[in-house]
């Protein structure tokens, strides 16, 4: 064999390991290119490249349900004037009162003429339900008022205490004149009748309670001094003590479990 034949074979040679080549990384091309088209359809649809492991269900998705309505705040009326210790009344505040008629009895005690009929009313529906009503105090002039919280500053002080914790003490159980909502004419301490005793929390396990409670805010009124909530009035729980608000404002208090004071800051709150 020629040199020039031999060349010719080698250069045969090479050309066909080159076509081998080139054949081979055209096929490893076209499968890159495959798998990649694959890859890039799966981040499109969502479904990815599939795997010998098993997938996990996608999560539920949750539907947020309707955000509830915070109950409406009704505006402040004119049975809904704050008075405690940081609200006392004006020396010229005034009201006018009449008697109080008890289930069919005309009593001594007075209340605001524009919202006695109400208290007359729920005192009536007291009754009918079978629990009769024993009025003990209603509204009180304030020299009165100093006379009841100048006797209770006495008890303490009989007991030992000195004079500004005794008036400190006394000031819980008897409003400091100018400072008490009996002078409102807007406020009433009833005890069921036949109750002897003096106004105490053992009231509360009388069934006439229940009923005041339950039934209260229809006829407008509201439990002023609620268990609880001594640290908010200032007041010792008085399940006899029961105030004039008004229909709508009773009925917020009484179903949010909330004082006068609380009242008062929601409404601030509702316009800020």
């Amino acid at each position: 064999m020629s040199n020039r034949e031999a060349a010719r074979k080698r250069r045969k040679k090479r050309l066909m390991k080159k076509r081998i080549k080139a054949t081979a990384m055209l096929i490893l091309c076209i499968l890159l290119v495959v798998f990649a088209a694959k890859g890039l359809i799966g981040l499109v649809t969502g479904r990815g490249v599939e795997s010998s492991q098993p997938q996990s269900s996608p999560d539920p998705v949750v539907t947020p349900g309707p955000t509830p309505e915070m109950p409406r705040i009704p505006q402040p009326n004119d049975y809904t004037l704050l008075v405690n210790r940081e609200n006392p009344l004006g020396e010229d505040y005034d009201v006018q009162t009449r008697n109080i008629v008890n289930n069919g009895v005309k009593t001594d005690y007075m209340f605001d003429v524009r919202a006695v009929e109400h208290l007359e009313a729920m005192l009536q529906a007291a009754a009918d339900a079978g629990h009769p009503v024993l009025i003990r105090s209603a509204h009180r002039t304030i020299s009165y008022q100093k006379m009841l919280y100048t006797n209770k500053v006495n008890e303490y002080l009989n007991m030992g205490y000195a004079q500004q914790a005794a008036e400190t003490e006394a000031a819980k159980w008897v409003a400091i004149p100018g400072t008490s909502e009996h002078n409102l004419g807007l406020v009433v301490d009833i005890v069921n009748v036949g109750y002897t005793g003096q106004l105490d929390q053992y009231f509360e396990d009388d069934p006439l309670f229940n009923w005041l409670v339950e039934n209260c805010a229809d006829y407008g009124f509201i439990l002023r001094y609620p268990k609880t909530k001594e640290a908010v009035t200032g007041i010792v729980y008085e399940p006899w003590h029961y105030r004039y608000v008004g229909e709508e404002v009773a009925h917020y208090i009484m179903d949010n479990d909330i004082t006068l004071e609380e009242y008062w800051e929601d409404i601030k709150i509702g316009k800020s």
